[in-house]
């Protein structure tokens, strides 16, 4: 196989040095999750603080995916993906030695900004290095590596913290990932030549940081202070105002950095909502089921990991059954059926009690990974088909922002909602405790058990249930409007072949067929 400037390229080799790479960046947006709870024992970090670790990093990874998309463009994929892999790896080594939760968070989200740069160029490499009929299997290996990195990050995270390691070394191992991505990318990614396309504006950027920084923070303050408190809608309202704002302008311009154009694609269209709304899902979950697995049931970080490995069994399992679905059923029945699988694990949640049997959530976690990896490869292939050949980096930019937005939003959302009912509640149930009790039950689960208190250990316990049950719901709710946007869009083929597998170019007329 030739690449676009006619030198030889090993696809096997690429491939590998592409999912590799790109799973670094997810590895780091997931393995800290299991560090959180020895985060607040060893840093003294609060439950907020504890919500920036993990916000920090997508919110810059979701606001300079733009500007990294055309870069990509125009100074050339290789390039970028050099420098970011550098970057990504030094700053995620430097944030596994801090012991100052700001510095982390300041860290953090230097982070995201590397990943920025990696994310869409490892999916834009891949639109040009690989022919048309080898493309949709190139997408598919490199969605299941992403979503199995995402899986894998509290097993390794908790296989660490059980080795008695500190925090920290949770990020070294990422750091060393990036590393060898690294040396992949320099020895297998061929040099191809950039279309010198894409204008380098850095107003969007300052816009979509801008109003995704306000709207989370507004999200996660709702935690402290209520959604009354001024200071907790007013930065989400502002969010929202300046975002709407920035896809007014980016309409009007002759060359947009966000490509909002290409909604008018329907199988972009179902495509970005169910990316979107399925990350915001899956972090959400993996967000609030640690403290479940850590805090309230008490188990190790590596056990909390291995209880997790369901998530990477139902990726592995879903990789190939979504090509098969796909090529039999269409993309868009199969997104449907995983939103729809998905819908119904986080039901299910509502069933998890303080001595639940660990096989009910480990099945409960396989079926809501594998309703994921039913729609992360069909997705992703129907959404990069919409994007010219010399807009890949551009394109593909999008596409990631919206889904780390949902990461983010997930997060934050569905944290805010946990920690919010979960202080009310045992707040109500300790009307009659001590004062130092019921501040200290209010901050957080790890808190309340803490005192030793036997009355304020279980309303926490059960104000924890409770507030848990409803967030998933919550989660519920968000993957049926999903389902509804995914079933009422109509494309202009019911069957929904892939069509990246069929296309020889991704702007031919007609592409957008196959949602």
């Amino acid at each position: 196989m030739r690449d676009t400037a006619g030198s030889t390229v090993r696809p096997a080799a690429a491939l590998f040095a592409l999912t590799l790479t790109v799973s670094s960046v997810l590895l780091g947006s997931t393995i800290l999750n299991v560090a959180l709870p020895t985060m607040q024992t060893e840093l003294g970090a609060s439950t907020t603080e504890q919500q920036w670790f993990l916000n920090a990093y997508t919110l810059t990874f979701a606001g300079f995916l733009l500007v990294a998309g055309n870069a990509g463009d125009r100074w050339g994929l290789k390039r970028l993906l050099v420098w970011g892999s550098a970057a990504f790896a030094v700053t995620t080594a430097v944030a596994g030695f801090l012991d100052s939760p700001l510095a982390i968070i300041v860290l953090r989200a230097l982070m995201g900004v590397a990943a920025a740069t990696i994310m869409p160029t490892t999916l834009a490499v891949i639109l040009r290095i690989f022919p048309a009929g080898d493309r949709a299997r190139a997408i598919a290996t490199w969605a299941a590596a992403s979503g199995l990195s995402i899986s894998l990050g509290p097993l390794l995270g908790g296989a660490l913290l059980s080795a008695d390691m500190w925090w920290g070394s949770v990020l070294e191992l990422v750091a060393l990932f990036a590393l060898l991505g690294l040396a992949a990318t320099l020895a297998w990614i061929p040099a191809i030549p950039a279309s010198g396309r894409g204008e380098l504006r850095m107003t969007p950027v300052a816009g979509s940081l801008a109003g995704i920084g306000l709207l989370v923070f507004g999200v996660v303050h709702a935690t402290d202070d209520g959604w009354a408190y001024p200071g907790t809608w007013l930065p989400a309202a502002a969010g929202v105002v300046v975002l709407a704002g920035l896809v007014l302008a980016e309409v009007r311009h002759r060359e947009p950095l966000l490509d909002v154009g290409l909604f008018r694609h329907p199988s972009f269209t179902v495509a970005a909502v169910a990316l979107t709304l399925g990350s915001f899902v899956v972090f959400g979950y993996l967000y609030f089921t640690t403290f479940y697995l850590q805090i309230l049931r008490g188990y190790s970080p590596l056990r909390t990991g291995l209880l997790l490995i369901p998530l990477s069994a139902g990726l592995v399992a879903g990789a190939p059954l979504s090509r098969v679905a796909t090529e039999r059923f269409g993309a868009r029945t199969t997104i449907a059926t995983g939103i729809a699988l998905m819908t119904a694990g986080c039901a299910c949640i509502t069933r998890l009690g303080g001595h639940t049997a660990a096989g009910w959530f480990v099945a409960d976690a396989f079926v809501l990974q594998l309703g994921f990896a039913l729609v992360l490869a069909p997705g992703t292939t129907l959404a990069s088909s919409s994007v010219p050949a010399e807009r890949a980096g551009a394109g593909s930019a999008l596409l990631n922002t919206l889904r780390q937005l949902g990461s983010a939003l997930g997060v934050a959302v569905l944290g805010s909602a946990l920690w919010s009912r979960y202080s009310g509640a045992v707040l109500d149930r300790l009307t009659g405790s001590p004062a130092g009790v019921r501040r200290a039950a209010a901050e957080s689960l790890a808190s309340a058990l803490a005192t030793g208190d036997r009355t304020a250990t279980e309303a926490a316990e059960a104000a924890f249930l409770g507030a848990m049950h409803v967030t998933a719901l919550v989660a519920a709710g968000v993957c049926g409007v999903a389902l509804l946007v995914t079933l009422c869009v109509r494309t202009s083929s019911r069957r929904g072949r892939t069509v990246a597998a069929r296309t020889p170019e991704p702007q031919r007329a007609g592409a957008d067929r196959g949602a």
